[in-house]
């Protein structure tokens, strides 16, 4: 029985979100670096699969759905990259390259595209490929960010 909890704790080991359900949770603003939010809205659809946030490559964090992270990025250009966990066998990505500024604060609001689940399912692994990544995400303003945290 020891042997099969340290098996399920290993094959279970990252599969958790780095996100928090509540905004008031996140860290700090810094007046030295970028301060990126990303919200992950709620829904069905690959409501399981976690969203892997990365920073010019380096993960940065990880979202289900109704989640919130909240980074430092350096300033100038960079690439935020959304993509599910490939333990979950969903592909694609999706690209975001920003310029940042210091002490500034930037908004993404991050989705799920119906296109790229209805291609896993009369494609496979080729087909979510195809039609682009699960998680498509944007920048949006404060404003819309409110707006949206809870959808």
């Amino acid at each position: 029985m020891k042997k099969f909890l340290i098996l399920l704790f290993v094959l279970t080991y990252g599969c958790a979100s780095t996100g928090v359900k509540n905004e008031s949770q996140l860290i700090v603003d810094s007046k030295d670096m970028a301060n990126v939010s990303i919200y992950r809205q709620g829904g069905f659809l690959y409501g399981g699969v976690r969203a892997i946030v990365r920073l010019n490559g380096t993960e940065v964090g990880s979202l289900y759905p109704k989640d919130f992270i909240k980074f430092y990025a350096p300033e100038g250009s960079n690439i935020i990259t959304v993509k599910a966990d490939p333990m979950s066998l969903v592909f694609g990505q999706t690209n975001i390259p920003v310029n940042f500024k210091k002490g500034e604060n930037y908004y993404f609001i991050s989705g799920v595209n119906s296109s790229n689940v209805a291609g896993a399912i009369l494609g496979g692994a080729i087909g979510t490929a195809i039609v682009g990544g699960p998680f498509p995400s944007h920048q949006v303003t404060k404003e819309i960010f409110d707006r949206n945290k809870g959808k």
